[in-house]
């Protein structure tokens, strides 16, 4: 990602990845067909000239000569070479497409990559919306940078590439053609004697004074309006990136809302999920207006340029010498087609300011996502600016399978006291210890912690060298696309499963009515998170457990939605089926489970008070209390 942080890093960094054999094979072709075609565009606009040539002396041609034929055989040349650059444009634009189809899947893969490289990444990147100035702390709409930003990116630094090599070598070859067609001109043929040695070549002797003059109105014509265009340029990249901003904002906006639709219809929060939505495109809108203004601005100046570059200004240069006699009607329109062509090519800045406008901006989310992946990447350097973020992470080959000494708990703030103290607990294979405290005492976040979850504290956390941990929360992560098979072996792959391992566990748990479904997406036309109540999807997560089998296992209220019948039956499962892992949970209610002979599940308490954790034996009395409730 360091590569990614840099705009030209960024721009250059498929040409110098692990595939620049593939990158620089499809540049070198680019540019060889780039080259070609600019020769091409002097070709064309001779063949131009010759058929307007033989339009202009249809009526005076030579005694036996047939000007029809003539007319004939110069249109079908300017055809047939109009053609032939055509499908050279068409042949050249197909492998640019193929290197942009290419260099984008790479840097997309770079991105996943990077924010998938663990489960801490993409939820730190999400961690923090508070604002640094007119940006949050992190980036925003990481979804738009990776989707419309890393498309735009590699397409615009292609085009723009071969444009500008476009515009060099049809310089040279236009400049070239145009010193060669040059007449003289009253007081400049002695400044232009010199301009074939200018570029090295021996065009002869004769005067050069048309040609010098043409140069020297493009010398000074294109710079200043270029300087306008960049001008304009400048703002209108401002604005594509506030563009780009606002439009992630709302399209955010939508994402969240179709994720929440069921709430929404029970709270019945149309009215006010509209006027966000209104909010958040009105900014979008203002934004937009501004910009289409402007881009509006930057296209009359553009097409008006062109206007008076090819039209008029091109015909000025050789005028001259056309009218005193020096030039014939044929060269007079060669020339100034040159010109004109010359003129094309070297405002090719002006022409894609808008381009470049976007690429910049394209570029400039791109880089502050690496920048801030980067900075994730030391996730506790990274808490610390904000917060204590001190904890010690090991792996230990003996001993305990997870072991904390020290711990404690802040929240966000480098003036917060800890707001829960563990200081020493140890856990072997086959103990289970639940949390007990109030509700906000923090035993969730301790959970957290033990996952790596929680960035604010200190402490150490040590795990046995090897040890497998699962997180079993109260809502389940159920991603659409996924089959049946594939949420039930997650986050592992379904092929590490047989069908029948699946189908054992899925009819254990008690959701044996869709075994014949482990191949499909949907269930009657629903994404499964849809189609599931909240006691299947704990059911679900048993079985994700039973599949998993975890040396320590986190359960954080993973019973809540099932009655207290169904979580006595959950945590008899895991003593069945996997009596030597660890268990550290959070419970839900007052109810405790056991075993069919009275037997705690649990072995012991942490007992969170005043925002201390102290660990003692469970009294079976609870459990006593807790059966005859059941009762």
């Amino acid at each position: 990602m360091k590569r990614l942080s840099s705009f030209w890093g960024l721009v250059s960094a498929y040409w110098f990845s692990e595939r620049w054999r593939e990158a620089w094979l499809l540049t070198v072709a680019v540019l060889a067909m780039t080259t070609l075609l600019s020769k091409a565009s002097v070709w064309v606009a001779l063949a131009s000239a010759d058929f307007l040539a033989s339009l202009a002396s249809f009526h005076d041609t030579p005694p036996g000569v047939d000007p029809a034929r003539i007319v004939l055989l110069a249109g079908g040349a300017y055809l047939g070479i109009f053609l032939a650059r055509a499908a050279g444009v068409a042949l050249r634009h197909f492998v640019s497409a193929t290197l942009h189809r290419r260099a984008r899947g790479w840097l997309v893969g770079r991105f996943d990559r990077a924010i998938l490289a663990d489960e801490r990444i993409a939820l730190d990147l999400l961690s923090d919306r508070s604002a640094a100035g007119d940006r949050s702390r992190m980036p925003d709409a990481i979804d738009q940078r990776v989707d419309e930003c890393s498309g735009g990116l590699y397409g615009g630094i292609i085009g723009l590439a071969m444009g500008l090599w476009g515009a060099v070598t049809s310089i040279y070859f236009v400049s070239v053609a145009l010193i060669q067609r040059s007449q003289p001109v009253p007081f400049l043929d002695r400044w232009g004697a010199d301009a074939g040695a200018v570029l090295g070549l021996d065009l002869g002797p004769g005067p050069y004074g048309s040609a010098l003059l043409g140069l020297a109105m493009v010398a000074v014509y294109v710079p200043a309006m270029t300087f306008v265009a960049w001008r304009i340029g400048r703002i209108l990249e401002r604005l594509s990136v506030q563009r780009q901003r606002r439009d992630g904002a709302w399209r955010g906006e939508w994402g969240a809302m179709l994720n929440r639709v069921g709430q929404m219809a029970i709270a019945r929060g149309e009215r006010a999920q509209s006027r966000i939505n209104h909010r958040l495109y009105a900014d979008l809108d203002r934004t937009w207006g501004r910009q289409n203004r402007l881009s509006a601005g930057m296209m009359l100046f553009t097409n008006t340029y062109n206007f008076l570059s090819s039209r008029l200004l091109a015909y000025l240069p050789a005028l001259p010498a056309y009218m005193a006699g020096g030039m014939s009607f044929r060269d007079f329109v060669a020339s100034s087609e040159l010109t004109a062509e010359l003129i094309g090519d070297v405002s090719w800045f002006i022409n894609v300011m808008p381009a470049i406008a976007t690429l910049k901006a394209n570029a400039g989310r791109l880089t502050e996502l690496a920048r801030a992946i980067e900075r994730v990447r030391d996730r506790q350097a990274f808490y610390a600016e904000t917060g204590v973020s001190a904890f010690q992470r090991r792996r230990s080959a003996k001993g305990p399978v997870l072991a904390l000494d020290g711990l404690r708990l802040h929240h966000r703030g480098h003036m917060t006291a800890a707001f829960l103290t563990v200081p020493a607990l140890r856990l072997y294979p086959g103990e289970r210890v639940y949390l007990d405290g109030q509700n906000g005492c923090g035993k969730s976040s301790l959970l957290k912690a033990v996952a790596g979850l929680w960035p604010y504290g200190a402490g150490r956390i040590t795990l046995r060298e090897g040890a497998r941990l699962f997180f079993a929360g109260q809502e389940p992560d159920l991603p659409d696309r996924l089959t049946l098979k594939a949420l039930l072996t997650y986050p592992d792959h379904p092929e590490q499963q047989t069908d029948i391992a699946v189908a054992s566990v899925l009819s254990l748990v008690g959701l044996g009515e869709f075994i014949a479904c482990l191949e499909d997406e949907l269930y009657q036309g629903k994404n499964w998170r849809n189609v599931l109540s909240g006691g299947q999807k704990q059911r679900l997560v048993l079985a994700r457990i039973l599949l998993a089998k975890p040396d320590i296992l986190l359960l954080d209220e993973a019973t809540a939605a099932l009655d207290a019948g169904a979580a006595i039956d959950f945590h008899l499962t895991l003593a069945l089926y996997l009596p030597d892992a660890a268990v550290l949970s959070v419970l839900h209610g007052d109810s405790l489970p056991y075993g069919p002979d009275g037997a705690p599940f649990y072995d012991s308490v942490l007992e969170i008070r005043n925002g201390q954790g102290r660990l003692s034996p469970v009294d079976p009395l609870d459990y006593d209390l807790a059966r005859h409730a059941a009762e």
